[in-house]
């Protein structure tokens, strides 16, 4: 009886369980002998390794492999019998007879079943497709961590929980390391507020509020080093679930260049601004000063031509009507150059602005727009009278001034209503038309002056004009200027 027949009997007798384990097991079971013959395999193995069992029994357990792998394979088998050293757990991948490529988990373990010398099991699982997966993310981890700490801009993860209003820090990369001043290690063991500047800890909250609403936000910070220095930075927020708690990633951009480059800026635009408002102050006082000069001083030498024009007709005889043609003639002349100063005063600096305010210097330019345009204009005038400094009241009757240039050059308007309204220490000037409208684009083109002027001269005052059209339908001016000197 040979071994195989003495090895079945000895199974079907003490280990029916064990058979049918054998039998129904989804792992490969292979059973072999010191030699590294195979003596059973179950049905699981022979899927595994794409062979029958006719093609492995009696043979070396190495036939499954590829030529390349046998010799190795089966001589660390047989000197891993004899020194009784044989590894009971292990993974490997191998390259199998038809060349394909499989991971294989092994469970190994010695038997002695027919007391003539050791016998391997063997429990082999194919982990190609878990193996292939772990792979991978392995691959994606490295690459993730090279770009995590690669990255130009310092990244923090933190994760919330409600004993800590903040979290905890549970990663940084080496870029906010560095820009810091703490190691990984120092970072692990802060709170998020610790390297916020005090200042900046209100802002840090609503916005905190903000992201677990939004799931994401931007925001403006300062950053507090280890060794006090402030850092400006952008933040752009990310809200995210990671095992099973709210977890934040937050990038931080260092913008200390570019808060220097606005602060230049605004520095700049401040001083241009500063000077635009003391130009414009000037030209008004020189438009002041020469429209009194011109009141004053020709004003009176018409008068007098007028007086002595007339004194010179009233000595003039019946019969010398020619002459008093001639007079009256001259005399109309002076009074239509009379009614040109006016109007050339008027446009200089209108009198009524001085004399007697805003509201009815607009109502007074309204009428001599509508007028000359035939563009006519309605009114929603406060029943109580403004108290506006010089510069202010100048500023929106300027604005005001050119608003209706542009609707006369552009609209093709037919009505204008005007109102004018406090809100809130905040005076509004309401122009709107019902011409062709304007596009937005026009409102924001750096080519048109007018609205240009217009912005500047309300933004000098801390104020704003806003200019909207719907195509066809019209355009509103908007101009609001608080009160308040602030």
């Amino acid at each position: 009886m040979n071994t195989n027949h003495q090895l079945q009997e000895t199974l079907s007798k003490s280990e029916i369980l064990f058979s049918k384990l054998w039998g129904i097991s989804v792992d490969g079971m292979r059973l072999t002998d010191g030699n590294g013959t195979i003596v059973m395999v179950n049905d699981a193995y022979c899927r595994i390794v794409e062979l029958d069992k006719e093609e492995l029994l009696n043979r070396p357990f190495t036939v499954v492999y590829h030529q390349s792998e046998q010799k190795r394979v089966l001589e660390t088998y047989r000197r891993d019998v004899i020194n009784n050293e044989i590894k009971t757990h292990f993974e490997r991948e191998n390259t199998l007879w038809n060349e394909k490529k499989r991971w294989l988990e092994f469970s190994n373990t010695f038997l002695d079943l027919t007391g003539e010398g050791k016998y391997t099991l063997s429990i082999i699982k194919d982990i190609t497709e878990r193996k292939k997966a772990e792979l991978e993310l392995a691959d994606s981890a490295q690459k993730y961590r090279m770009l995590f700490n690669n990255a130009n801009d310092a990244v923090f993860v933190t994760q919330l929980s409600k004993l800590k209003l903040y979290g905890d820090f549970i990663e940084v990369n080496e870029v906010a390391c560095k820009k810091l001043g703490y190691t990984k290690d120092e970072f692990l063991k802060l709170s998020p507020s610790a390297i916020i500047s005090p200042k900046f800890i209100d802002e840090f909250n609503k916005q905190t509020e903000r992201l677990l609403t939004n799931s994401h936000v931007i925001y403006e910070l300062v950053h507090k080093a280890k060794d006090s220095k402030h850092i400006p930075v952008e933040i752009s927020s990310h809200l995210f679930t990671y095992e099973g708690k709210p977890t934040v990633l937050s990038i931080a951009r260092d913008i200390t260049e570019r808060k220097r480059v606005e602060e230049k800026l605004r520095k700049t635009g401040l001083r241009l601004r500063n000077l635009a408002s003391h130009l414009q102050t000037i030209r008004e006082e020189e438009r002041t000063a020469i429209a009194r000069e011109i009141h004053d001083e020709l004003g009176q030498v018409l008068t007098v031509l007028k007086i002595q024009i007339t004194l010179l007709s009233n000595k003039l005889r019946d019969d010398q009507q020619e002459l008093k043609d001639k007079i009256i003639s001259i005399s109309n002349m002076i009074d239509d150059t009379v009614e040109k100063v006016q109007r050339i005063t008027a446009k200089l600096r209108p009198y009524i602005l001085d004399e007697l305010g805003l509201i009815p210097a607009i109502e007074w330019q309204a009428q001599e727009f509508q007028s000359v345009t035939g563009i006519k204009c309605s009114f929603t005038l406060p029943n109580f009278e403004l108290f506006l400094d010089s510069e202010k009241s100048t500023a929106i009757f300027r604005i005001f001034q050119e608003a209706l240039t542009n609707i006369a050059r552009h609209s093709k308007a037919k009505l204008i209503s005007i109102s004018i309204h406090l809100k809130a220490e905040t005076l509004m000037l309401i122009v709107k038309d019902n011409g062709i409208g304007i596009a937005q684009e026009q409102t924001k083109d750096f080519k048109s002056l007018g609205i240009i002027g217009m912005k500047e001269r309300a933004l000098i005052l801390g104020g704003e004009v806003t200019v909207e059209g719907i195509p066809g339908k019209g355009t509103e001016v908007r101009v609001e200027i608080p009160l308040n000197n602030n």
